[in-house]
C-alpha cells in the first residue's frame, strides 16, 4: 500500500476517533450537569432532610453514574444485513467527488494493490431457516411393493390351449385283463374297455382396481407398476386355488419312516408302484429346509439313498420343488403325463373407461383375467404323503 493510501485510512480513523470524543463528552457533560443538579437542589432545601433522603440521593447519584458507564461499555449487536443492505452502507463510506475527479475508490485502484476490499462481517450465511416450503426432492427409480411368490403352480405343469370355455377329455373306466396265457383250441379270452366323457367348465380367475387420472398423472410410474401389482395378486389366488384342487384330489400316502427324506423315499416307491411317474414334488420352504438338514444329519452324499444336494434337492432323480403356497407338513408328488393347465385364452391386463360412470367420473379401472381351470385326468397320479 502507498503512502497516500495509508494517509487516507489514517485520516478517516482519525476522524472516526474524534467523533466518538465528541459524543462521549457531549453525553458526560449532559450527565454531569443533570446531577450537579438535583446536588444543588437538596443543598438548597437540606432542612428538615433526614438520613434516609441523603441514602436515597446517594443511590440515585450512583444509579445514573453506573446507566452512564454500562451503555457507553456495551457494544451493540450485530445486526444481520442483507447483501443489498451492506452494500450500500460500505460503499456511503466511500468520497465520491464530482463526476471526471479523483475519489476514494479511483485512488485505491490506481495504488499497487489495484483492490478494493471491502469486508461485511454482518452479512449471515443463508441456510435452511432462509427457505419457506420443502427443498427439492430427488425420487427413486424404484417401487417398494410387496414380493411375489417365487413358483406358480402354472409353471410346473403342461398348458392346453381351447377354442371354447368347455373342455371335454374320456377317461377309461377300471376293467378286469382277461389276457392270458391260452391251450391249443381253447376259445381266447376278451378284454372289455370303458371310457366316459369328462367336462371341464373353464371359470374366470379375474379382479379389478380402479383410479382417477390424476393419480396416474401425479405418479408417473404408477401404470408400470399397476399391471405387477395384479399379475403378483392374481398369481397368489391361482396357486392357491390350483393346490387346493389338487390337494383334495391326490391320494393320501403315510410312510413308517421317522425321517422326512425316507419318508419322500417310500411316497415315491408307492406312486411309482402303481405304474405313476413321480415328476416333480412339491413342499414348503420349511419342509424344504428339514430336508436338507436332514441330510447333513444323517451323513448322506451323492448317491447314498439316491439323494443329491446342490442347486436344489433330488431325490431318487425327482427333483424336490420348494413353495410358499404349498401345504405344509404334506408332500405332493405329481405325474404331469395326467395333470394339465386349461385356457381359452391367456393372461390378459385390460384397461377401461366403462364401468359404471367412470368416464363422468374420470377413472379408470384395470381388469386382469385369465378362463382358466386345472384339470386332474386321473386322481391316483397325484400323492399326497404325510411328513
Amino acid at each position: 500500500m502507498e503512502l497516500k493510501d495509508i494517509q487516507i485510512q489514517v485520516e478517516k480513523m482519525t476522524n472516526l476517533v474524534d467523533g466518538i470524543k465528541k459524543d462521549a463528552e457531549k453525553k458526560s457533560a449532559d450527565l454531569t450537569a443533570a446531577m450537579e443538579q438535583k446536588l444543588a437542589d437538596f443543598k438548597a432545601n437540606m432542612e428538615g432532610k433526614s438520613a434516609e433522603d441523603v441514602a436515597n440521593l446517594s443511590k440515585e447519584l450512583q444509579r445514573q453514574y453506573d446507566e452512564f458507564v454500562t451503555k457507553s461499555a456495551a457494544a451493540e449487536p450485530v445486526k444481520a444485513k442483507t447483501l443489498g443492505e451492506a452494500m450500500t452502507e460500505k460503499m456511503a463510506e466511500f468520497k465520491f467527488g464530482p463526476e471526471g475527479q479523483e475519489s476514494d475508490i479511483t485512488n485505491t485502484l490506481r495504488s499497487k494493490s489495484g483492490v478494493v476490499r471491502i469486508e461485511m462481517p454482518e452479512v449471515k450465511a443463508m441456510g435452511l431457516n432462509n427457505l419457506t416450503g420443502d427443498p427439492v426432492a430427488s425420487y427413486g427409480p424404484r417401487q417398494a411393493i410387496l414380493p411375489s411368490q417365487k413358483v406358480n403352480f402354472r409353471d410346473l405343469i403342461p398348458t392346453l390351449n381351447t377354442e371354447t370355455g368347455l373342455y371335454v377329455f374320456y377317461r377309461e373306466g377300471a376293467a378286469p385283463n382277461n389276457i392270458a396265457k391260452q391251450s391249443n383250441g381253447s376259445v381266447k379270452a376278451e378284454n372289455t374297455y370303458s371310457f366316459s366323457e369328462v367336462k371341464v367348465v373353464q371359470d374366470y380367475i379375474a379382479g379389478t382396481v380402479t383410479f382417477t387420472k390424476q393419480m396416474a398423472t401425479s405418479l408417473p410410474w404408477l401404470t408400470g407398476t399397476l399391471p405387477r401389482l395384479l399379475m403378483r395378486d392374481y398369481f397368489k389366488k391361482e396357486n392357491a386355488l390350483f393346490n387346493a384342487a389338487a390337494v383334495a384330489a391326490a391320494t393320501v400316502d403315510t410312510s413308517a419312516e421317522s425321517d422326512k427324506v425316507k419318508k419322500i423315499i417310500d411316497f415315491i416307491a408307492a406312486t411309482q408302484d402303481n405304474d405313476y411317474t413321480a415328476s416333480f414334488i412339491v413342499v414348503t420352504n420349511a419342509d424344504l429346509a428339514e430336508l436338507v438338514k436332514s441330510t447333513y444329519t444323517n451323513g448322506y452324499y451323492s448317491g447314498a439313498g439316491m439323494v443329491q444336494v446342490g442347486a436344489g434337492l433330488t431325490i431318487m432323480g425327482v427333483p424336490v420343488i420348494a413353495a410358499s403356497w404349498a401345504t405344509a407338513g404334506k408332500a405332493l408328488i405329481v405325474d404331469n403325463d395326467f395333470i394339465e393347465r386349461v385356457q381359452v385364452k391367456g393372461l390378459a391386463i385390460e384397461l377401461s373407461y366403462e364401468n359404471s360412470d367412470n368416464f363422468v367420473r374420470n377413472q379408470v379401472t384395470a381388469r386382469i383375467e385369465c378362463q382358466t381351470e386345472l384339470n386332474i385326468m386321473l386322481s391316483p397320479s397325484l400323492v399326497l404323503g404325510t411328513l
